[in-house]
């Protein structure tokens, strides 16, 4: 077993900064999902981990509590997750990629 990220929809749906998402060293690992935080109440969407990608370097960790001060990451252990984002369906088009993501895996 290994950590790995997890984002809370709810704080980071208030801040939508999307640092993470800039910082995170492995490619299309932490994406954003406009729909996440909306389906929720919230005016913006929110980040989220494909934890089938996530490493658990914790960069994510370091940017988003002391860049961006908004406390909504942390490192969990994998077979803890409540609901994980596996990418089955990665899109690469011109000038972004799209992950779609499969069913979500309820633990």
């Amino acid at each position: 077993m290994y950590l790995v990220a997890d984002i809370s929809v709810e704080i980071c749906a208030a801040k939508s900064c999307k640092l993470c998402t800039q910082y995170c060293p492995e490619a299309n690992t932490i994406q954003y999902s406009d729909e996440m935080g909306k389906d929720k109440g919230f005016k913006y969407g929110s980040a989220y981990v494909a934890v089938d990608r996530c490493k658990g370097c914790a960069q994510c960790v370091w940017v988003c509590d002391n860049m961006a001060k908004n406390n909504a990451i942390k490192m969990i252990m994998i077979d803890q997750l409540p609901k994980a984002a596996l990418t089955d369906n990665i899109t690469y088009g011109e000038k972004s990629t799209t992950a779609v993501l499969a069913s979500p895996v309820v633990g």
